[in-house]
């Protein structure tokens, strides 16, 4: 949905819909809706709309089935807010990354805790760096999730550019150790 975008290609409307019976062959409960590249939604107001009216066609199916739509943009949590609450369902929430939040120069550590009850899943990256050797204080992230009550995936995206294997390992020793 990168390059053919919810917000301007029917044929991206088509695939949410389908996503959903993949989703319940495969015993998925969440799907990534990213919005990024000929899908940002940063200063669009028409894709907004676009993406909103698509959002709440689909949406209803994805509840009645138990799944949720997760979206990841460059958007900040008050924008997410106003398009859920557009939207209408508990289906649609927020896949959060924190490192693409921290390059755009939010809050993170507010805008979890302004997600409560709102976010699906996580992403945990920071620009290149080990995850705890960044710009990131993921206990500062730990704290705010724990704040929140949630209690459900959060997936180590990238890795630092060294070497790919052992720096997956090192984050997910690092991030075993800080939310033992």
């Amino acid at each position: 949905m990168n390059n053919i975008p919810l917000k301007s290609d029917p044929r991206a409307a088509i695939w949410l819909l389908d996503s959903l019976e993949v989703m319940r062959v495969l015993g998925v409960k969440v799907l990534l809706v990213a919005q990024f590249h000929k899908g940002e939604l940063k200063g669009d107001a028409p894709g907004i709309d676009r993406t909103v009216d698509v959002l709440k066609a689909v949406a209803p199916r994805a509840e009645k089935s138990g799944m949720i739509l997760g979206l990841e943009n460059y958007l900040s949590a008050e924008e997410n807010l106003r398009i859920m609450e557009r939207v209408g369902s508990r289906a649609v929430q927020v896949y959060y990354d924190v490192g693409n939040s921290t390059d755009k120069g939010y809050g993170i550590y507010r805008e979890i805790r302004l997600l409560k009850g709102q976010i699906c899943e996580f992403h945990f990256k920071d620009a290149g760096f080990l995850l705890g050797q960044g710009r990131i204080d993921f206990a500062k992230v730990r704290d705010a999730i724990e704040e929140i009550g949630f209690t459900g995936w959060a997936q180590i995206e990238a890795a630092a550019p060294k070497d790919l294997i052992l720096d997956y390992q090192a984050n997910l020793k690092y991030l075993r150790g800080l939310f033992a």
